[in-house]
């Protein structure tokens, strides 16, 4: 990892496209941004490892990453990607818990990196804009928690054929 300066041009262009963005308006970004950290991360470095505690949310201006958690085995099994322009570890802003997944980086990839402290002192200086962000956090949580849901229901409503007891039954 590398730290970036943000001021480049190009990145600039990019930011303009993160979804967190979308809702300030120009004053409100220029002082989130000047709260923020930008990184660079070369193919398969990790961001986030799962089961470390991180006190930050991340977007990624310019890349591609990997979502993985650890299988069984301690393999890593894919479950997502992350996009240009979306946004993630948001639940780092809320709560202590250990991450539940690693991300990582597909190929090279700019990172913005704002910290939980960062993040309150913006809140408290801007309640407007922090309250726009906050309803943004909770909407992608509430996305990410219903996927999971959908997902647990496909998972028993296949499972349940595989049982020898259940099979008689159909």
């Amino acid at each position: 990892m590398r730290i970036i300066d943000w001021l480049d041009s190009y990145l600039q262009e990019k930011i303009d496209k993160i979804s967190i963005f979308r809702y300030l308006d120009e004053d409100e970004k220029k002082i989130l941004l000047k709260f923020a950290h930008f990184h660079e991360y070369y193919k398969d470095e990790k961001i986030i490892s799962q089961g470390e505690t991180s006190y930050s949310f991340y977007a990624l201006i310019s890349g591609k990453l990997n979502v993985t958690i650890k299988g069984e085995n301690n393999n890593q099994i894919q479950i997502s990607h992350i996009n240009e322009g979306e946004f993630f570890g948001e639940t780092g802003i809320f709560d202590n818990a250990q991450r539940t997944a690693t991300v990582s980086a597909a190929e090279t990839s700019q990172v913005l990196v704002i910290e939980r402290n960062d993040f309150f002192c913006y809140i408290r200086m801007y309640p407007k804009a922090g309250v726009k962000l906050l309803m943004l956090f909770v909407n992608g949580l509430m996305q990410k928690l219903n996927a999971s849901n959908k997902e647990l229901v496909v998972e028993k409503q296949t499972g349940l054929g595989k049982i020898p007891f259940f099979e008689d039954m159909a």
